[in-house]
C-alpha cells in the first residue's frame, strides 16, 4: 500500500488532505497561542508595575507623614522604596524573578518666588536616585525637562515634583522570535507626583 505513495500523490489524494490541513492548522493554532500566552504575561507584568509604581510614588509624595516635613530624599529613602517595591511585586506573584528589578526615583525643588505675580520656575535642586542595577532603567522624560507640571502652592511656592520609575527585564518568545536582539525586553512603569 506505501509502495506507491509519493509526494505528489499525498499532496493530491483527498483522503490525505484532511490529514495534512489538520496538522497545519493545528501547528498555526498552538504558535497563535504560545504568542497570545506571552501577550497576556507581559500585559499582566505591565500592569503589576503600574500599580507598583504609583503605590510608591503615593508614598514618596507623603513627606509630612512619613518623612518629618523633609522634602530632600536621600539614599536610604530609595533604598527603603525598593525594598517596599519588591515586596509588593512579590505578593502580586510569588513566582516573580526580581533580582533584576530596577528602580529610579527623581526629585525637582524649585527656587524661591521672588515676587508676588512671578511665574518663572527656577529649579533649586534636581536629583536622580537609584536602586538595585539601574543602569538601564530610565523614565521616558527626565523630570527636570517637565517643569510646567508643578503647580503653584497655596503658600506661594513651586510645589516639588518626584518621578517614580520601576523597570523589570522579563522574558518574550515574540521579541526574541522577532528581533535579533539577545537581550530581554525591559518592561517599565512610571508615575509622577507632587509632595503634600
Amino acid at each position: 500500500m506505501f509502495r506507491n505513495m509519493s509526494v505528489l500523490a499525498l499532496c493530491t489524494n483527498r483522503r490525505g488532505s484532511v490529514a495534512v490541513e489538520f496538522a497545519v492548522i493545528s501547528v498555526l493554532l498552538i504558535v497563535f497561542m504560545f504568542f497570545l500566552t506571552d501577550l497576556v504575561v507581559r500585559n499582566a507584568t505591565t500592569g503589576r508595575l503600574d500599580r507598583v509604581a504609583y503605590s510608591v510614588a503615593g508614598i514618596v509624595r507623603e513627606r509630612v507623614q512619613l518623612y518629618d516635613a523633609r522634602e530632600k530624599l536621600n539614599q536610604g529613602d530609595v533604598d527603603q522604596i525598593a525594598k517596599l517595591a519588591a515586596r509588593m511585586l512579590t505578593d502580586m506573584d510569588l513566582d516573580a524573578d526580581l533580582s533584576k528589578l530596577q528602580l529610579v526615583v527623581e526629585e525637582l525643588h524649585f527656587e524661591d518666588i521672588t515676587s508676588i505675580g512671578s511665574t518663572r520656575k527656577d529649579i533649586d535642586l534636581y536629583r536622580r536616585w537609584q536602586s538595585g542595577s539601574a543602569g538601564g532603567c530610565t523614565p521616558p522624560q527626565a523630570l527636570n525637562q517637565l517643569t510646567q507640571l508643578a503647580p503653584k502652592g497655596s503658600y506661594g511656592r513651586w510645589v516639588p515634583l518626584y518621578q517614580v520609575t520601576i523597570c523589570l527585564p522579563t522574558t518574550s518568545w515574540y521579541t526574541w522570535l522577532t528581533t535579533s536582539s539577545t537581550e530581554n525586553p525591559q518592561l517599565s512603569s512610571f508615575a509622577i507626583v507632587m509632595a503634600r
